[in-house]
């Protein structure tokens, strides 16, 4: 092992402790959070307290509207802007400032019941500590890629205990690139993160839940079962997709003055919290109760799951911190609850075994949403323990991403992303130059300029060897050299992995 490679695996398992120390402080003041909805969302005040909480909680949302404004890279959920600087498309001006803002703008919004998800604001700041770090660190450009693919995998693992899952996700849906430095960088931090988290939040609930295999069902009807399962389950995620940017669409464009539209939401959210205060948030707390409640109407739990699905995607449009994967996981469960009431009801499963259907429900929603159907998989193996789920939860997550692709459902990221676009760039003629180092064994190494040949549109504007820039008369690359690309801006997200490829980072 080289000693670049060695430095690079120390500061990976520093940014995923120092990731751990912010986030798992995150999730704990939510946890806790929680525990003050139910107090403040009770009927047994005098009728003056209500209007007293809605309007503390308008103030509030109003701060958090000014911190977006002054730092607009926090908005959201944060990872899509982890891709952008992994891209070199956007960047971390300032670390520190955005990383604060981002913790008391996520603890805020979410902790007075927006419908938001913990995972997505701990992404981002394990980027912006990946940024402190190695700026601390004096890495260079290729190191700075790993430290923020190891500082988003750590953040997700603070935010559900799932080392694997995190890693897996980072490679499948973040990097889509396959790379054992991107593995062990991403392991490294999230192991870090997760054990941190492990010994904070050493109560798992989820093993509670009843996924014995339903053996009153014979292989047809399970088969049957799964199919129709996954057919609402994409429908579902399409449906979730579809108002999420539909609702952030139409809220950026609403010329209802911004104070009004978010006092709007905030007495959606105190109504809904006065009646369901689990509900609200991320929902997490909801659903384990009705992992253990085995008698509920099915009419009100289908109107719990769309007022869910609406309240989530309504949420997510103010651009508030906070991320998709908590209430999606919610709705799954709940949907995987309603499926199995109406097996009930015809009386092919037993009650007992409804657990079986809300855990599949959960990882299935989110392949078909995320359309990354390993994480899907393992990442509720992980939350709940119940690797005895793998194989029916792995054949849900198949059908249903089959089905998906079929009705072309379109990854949810990938549009979030290209809404942090600037308008009408796939026309644009501008130009933008990203930096690469060349690596041992990359397929630019040792060639002279003139026998280099890059995609359309690219050149190599400069390459800087030992801090100083070469002639762009006559060189021949080496491992070490940082060459600065330059390209249609349009063209960024398409050709990145390809030069990074040739490169070898």
């Amino acid at each position: 092992m080289k000693f670049s490679h060695v430095k690079l695996y120390l500061l990976c398992i520093v940014v995923g402790g120092m990731t751990g120390l912010i986030t798992v402080p995150f999730r704990y003041l939510l946890v806790k959070s929680s525990d003050l909805r139910d107090i403040l969302f009770s009927s047994s005040y005098s009728w003056w307290f209500h209007p007293v909480i809605i309007t503390i909680m308008w103030i509030t949302g109003i701060a958090i509207w000014y911190l977006v404004k002054k730092y607009p890279i926090i908005s959201g959920s944060g990872i899509p802007q982890i891709e952008g600087a992994i891209f070199g498309r956007f960047q971390f001006i300032h670390p520190l400032k955005a990383l604060i803002a981002k913790f008391i703008g996520g603890v805020a919004g979410i902790g007075m019941g927006f419908s938001l998800g913990r995972e997505g604001p701990s992404v981002q700041m394990g980027g912006f500590i990946a940024k402190l770090i190695g700026k601390w660190g004096k890495a260079n450009i290729s190191e700075q890629r790993y430290l923020y693919t190891g500082g988003a995998s750590a953040g997700l693992s603070s935010a559900f205990t799932a080392p694997l899952a995190s890693t897996i996700f980072i490679i499948e849906e973040v990097e889509k690139f396959d790379s054992v430095k991107i593995a062990i960088s991403s392991l490294l931090a999230a192991i870090i993160s997760g054990w941190i988290a492990s010994q904070i939040f050493t109560v798992n609930s989820y093993t509670l839940i009843n996924t014995a295999y339903p053996d009153e069902m014979n292989i047809g009807e399970i088969a049957i079962a799964f199919i129709l399962f996954s057919t609402l389950l994409t429908i579902i995620g399409k449906t979730f997709n579809y108002l999420l940017l539909r609702f952030q669409k139409q809220y950026r464009g609403s010329r209802i003055p911004v104070s009004i539209r978010i006092l709007g939401i905030i007495i959606v959210t105190y109504i809904l919290g006065y009646f369901f205060s689990g509900l609200v948030a991320g929902g997490e707390k909801f659903l384990l109760k009705e992992a253990n409640a085995i008698h509920t109407e099915m009419g009100i739990l289908i109107i719990l799951i769309i007022i869910k699905l609406l309240f989530t995607t309504l949420c997510y449009a103010t651009g508030f911190p906070g991320g998709i994967f908590l209430p999606l996981l919610v709705i799954g469960g709940l949907t995987g609850k309603l499926f199995a009431l109406l097996l009930i009801r015809i009386e092919i499963l037993s009650p007992e075994h409804f657990g079986f259907f809300m855990l599949i429900g959960m990882s299935a929603l989110f392949a078909a949403v995320v359309r990354s159907p390993i994480t899907g998989i393992i990442l509720i193996l992980e939350m709940t323990q119940k690797f005895n789920m793998l194989i029916p939860i792995t054949v849900v997550v198949g059908i249903t991403y089959f089905i998906s692709e079929i009705w072309k459902v379109k990854p949810i990221y990938d549009q979030l992303y290209k809404n942090l676009l600037p308008a009408n760039y796939s026309q644009s003629d501008e130009r933008i130059t990203i930096p690469f180092e060349i690596n041992t064994e990359s397929y630019l190494a040792g060639r002279t300029n003139k026998t280099i040949n890059l995609p359309y549109g690219c050149h190599i504007e400069n390459v800087i060897r030992n801090n100083e820039c070469i002639s762009n008369k006559n060189y021949s690359l080496k491992p070490g050299d940082q060459i600065n690309i330059s390209l249609y801006s349009k063209d960024l997200e398409k050709l990145y992995r390809s030069l990074r490829n040739i490169t070898n980072e």
